[in-house]
């Protein structure tokens, strides 16, 4: 079995733990509380005096939005197959996202949202390390593979990388800016609304 055959293979198999996993997350109590929290927190948001929303901190929306974007867009182009990041993304990290986007867009207080900044850079530098991790692993079943190998072939494989793949880097990097960028605006008065509720 080739090298690419054992990967594609690898992908596979992480779709389907992917898909377990959401369908046990799904199921769990946790998720289902975090659900309702974020729907009242929503039906706050809608029931909130239009004056007192304004959309601030256009720097980390726009590169949560281009991170979300990016996952629609091929990442690989490989033997004439275009494989999306969202084939493989949990549907979590998009929850996230979306948490962490609308936080920034009205202004939620400061923690917030460079908490969940933070916390979906966490996950999505693990998420990369477990698949480099993997494809280490998948190698060492050939025989003794040196790193120095897999790495010339991860840095050639870079031709095969389509124009989603460019894309998330940047909004990645955009995002680790934005995690640091002092100037955030909070709407010290719709989180007043919010809270009161």
């Amino acid at each position: 079995m080739s090298l690419t055959n054992k990967s594609l293979e690898l992908i596979c198999d992480a779709k389907k733990t992917v898909g377990q996993v959401t369908h046990e997350l799904n199921q769990s109590p946790s998720f289902q509380q975090a659900k309702s929290a974020i729907t009242n927190t929503t039906n706050s948001a809608l029931t909130a005096d239009i004056p007192n929303i304004k959309l601030m901190n256009f720097f980390a929306v726009f590169s949560l939005a281009l991170m979300l974007l990016s996952t629609f867009c091929p990442v690989m182009n490989v033997f004439g197959s275009r494989m999306p990041l969202n084939d493989i993304a949990p549907i979590w990290l998009y929850i996230v996202t979306i948490f962490a986007l609308c936080s920034h867009l009205f202004g939620f207080k400061q923690l917030i949202s460079r908490g969940t900044l933070f916390i979906l850079l966490l996950s999505t530098s693990f998420t990369v390390y477990q698949e480099i991790s993997d494809v280490f692993q998948a190698t060492q079943m050939f025989g003794s593979v040196n790193r120095k190998e897999v790495i010339r072939g991860i840095v050639e494989g870079l031709r095969y990388a389509d124009v989603g793949f460019y894309m998330f880097i940047s909004s990645f990097v955009l995002t680790v800016i934005a995690t640091i960028k002092p100037g955030y605006k909070t709407n010290h008065a719709l989180w007043d609304k919010l809270v009161s509720k």
